[in-house]
């Protein structure tokens, strides 16, 4: 979307009742799902006889270490949030402070955004966080998070749902990842020295139809450089799924379109492109128009 705008109702108000950081067509699963909601796989039923273990011992743990919860792994590592409900989010929360000591905001804003996220999607902030500090980056401005429609572009008729408004006929598009919390668009990031980078800015992001992470990459100087580098190395180590730049298309050359697909872990870790590369690679549903 040019302008990646992100209209969400009341507040998400018609979409929370209690209380997340571009969307794609259903022919790509790390950015949209068919679906209105991801549906959790179904439980296995128990084997009535445990398997043998290597050693002949058929239960060599008896206390196994319960997992842990999405929502107690937050928890101890620090993170405030509260509990939200918002349409097509699986375990929907809003984010009351930093996450891993960055603040994850709207636009130029100072304070936490107030858009539900996917508590999964919160965790892998938190990885992201880790790449942005190693940059000198505590604080971002996101254009937008979470938004139920349909891919392609957000526009007055493919506009953000409400828990009340009938359900969008998204047809082979599908739906925005945006829909189910698991996405964010990042515009601007801000540096611990004053710097304030935006990925608008033509001259700041020099733009190139060659492959974003390979030659383009390697043609960069300055900040447009040190941007280029940023968007590699998110997928260089496999923190998102999928990474979109101003060099993919005209929906997004105001932003960073990043997302951990409809469901599950993250996995594909690519930065998709016009162009064969790491980032910004190969067709993507997107292309029909914007997250």
């Amino acid at each position: 979307m040019r302008s990646s705008r992100f209209s969400p109702p009341s507040l998400l108000g018609a979409a929370l009742v209690g209380l997340t950081l571009t969307a794609a067509c259903a022919s790509d699963p790390g950015e949209a799902g068919p679906a209105p909601a991801p549906t959790p796989a179904a439980t296995e039923p128990a084997p009535t006889e445990p398997p043998a273990s290597s050693s002949g011992d058929p239960n060599p743990n008896p206390n196994p270490t319960p997992a842990v919860s999405c929502f107690e792994d937050l928890t101890k590592k620090g993170v405030v949030y509260e509990k939200a409900t918002a349409r097509g989010v699986a375990d929907a929360i809003v984010v009351k402070g930093k996450i891993n000591d960055v603040l994850f905001a709207d636009e130029m804003q100072t304070k936490p955004t107030p858009q539900p996220m996917a508590c999964a999607f919160v965790q892998t902030l938190w990885q992201l966080a880790d790449v942005l500090k190693g940059h000198a980056i505590h604080r971002v401005g996101a254009l937008g998070s979470y938004c139920y429609r349909c891919c392609c572009a957000w526009s007055e008729t493919n506009f953000c749902r409400g828990p009340s408004d009938p359900e969008p006929s998204c047809g082979s598009n599908g739906y925005s990842n945006h829909s189910w919390g698991r996405a964010v668009d990042i515009r601007y990031l801000f540096t611990d020295d004053g710097k304030t980078y935006d990925v608008n800015d033509p001259k700041q992001w020099v733009m190139s139809t060659e492959s974003t992470c390979k030659v383009a990459r390697a043609k960069q100087t300055g900040t447009s450089k040190f941007l280029y580098d940023l968007a590699c190395e998110i997928a260089e180590k496999k923190v998102m799924s999928t990474v979109l730049t101003p060099n993919y298309n005209d929906a997004h050359r105001n932003h960073f379109h990043m997302d951990i697909g409809t469901k599950g872990a993250p996995s594909g870790f690519t930065v998709k492109s016009d162009k064969p590369a790491l980032v910004d690679e190969g067709e993507h549903a997107d292309a029909c128009g914007g997250h």
